[in-house]
């Protein structure tokens, strides 16, 4: 008895240390961990883009293109500077947030689950990415940062499309306000003609008519032959001749 109990205790000393994980298995483990984590956040991040953000039933394609572009500049800034903490901090209220990410409904949630949190400092709200290079929401970051670089092309395009649209628009619409700008005008000249010629019409029917004896005493002139050889000379000629 005492020597096959002296003899399974080797054997079980041996099976406890096959059980132990080396350092390498543990960081193989914990990196697959990581990679797991990262797959799970990028599909609800290429979920959200997809089904509200790239909506371009509600939102302009214009203002999607400006979201996506902005995102991917935050997100570049960090993965490409990873030392530079400027790039890890953006207030919320910002002109380049608010003109753009902020135009979109649901356009900051892009920010949340790319790794990016919400903190108040010195009672303003900014956005934060304070998660180390390791880390899975940096994994999560690079994930959302190629999903926005892909989204940008065909984003572009849909843009582009729209842009050319209201530009077509507006000079259709500027067209058709200078065509009903020059109809008023001539509208109100041919009114301003009009009322010229009443008013001439109505001076001439206004003025006195010539009296019947001037008429006839002007008309009466106009018929009477010229004198022949008239004058005293004339009569004095008569004279002598006589």
């Amino acid at each position: 008895m005492t020597g096959s109990a002296g003899s399974a205790g080797p054997a079980a000393a041996e099976s406890t240390a096959a059980v132990t994980p080396s350092p390498a298995a543990i960081e193989a483990a914990h990196k697959a961990a990581i990679a797991k984590q990262v797959q799970e956040g990028k599909r609800k991040f290429y979920d959200h883009l997809e089904d509200k953000v790239l909506d371009y039933f509600h939102n302009n394609p214009v203002n999607i293109e400006a979201c996506v572009s902005t995102c991917a500049k935050i997100f570049g800034n960090v993965i490409n500077n990873p030392t530079e903490e400027k790039f890890r901090k953006v207030k919320a209220a910002s002109n380049t947030l608010r003109s753009t990410v902020g135009l979109i409904k649901g356009g900051e949630d892009l920010l949340l689950l790319a790794g990016w949190v919400p903190k108040v400092v010195d009672m303003e709200k900014y956005w934060v990415f304070d998660a180390p290079v390791d880390s899975v929401r940096w994994g999560l970051l690079k994930e959302a940062l190629h999903l926005c670089e892909r989204a940008q092309q065909t984003v572009h395009e849909k843009a582009e499309k729209k842009r050319r649209e209201k530009e077509d628009k507006l000079s259709k619409d500027s067209a058709e306000k200078e065509r009903v700008r020059l109809a008023i005008e001539e509208d109100k000249a041919q009114r301003k003609l009009r009322t010229e010629l009443t008013q001439v019409t109505g001076a001439v029917a206004a003025s006195p008519l010539p009296s019947e004896a001037a008429t006839e005493a002007r008309s009466t002139a106009q018929k009477r032959p010229p004198s022949q050889g008239g004058g005293p000379d004339a009569d004095a000629a008569d004279a002598d001749d006589e």
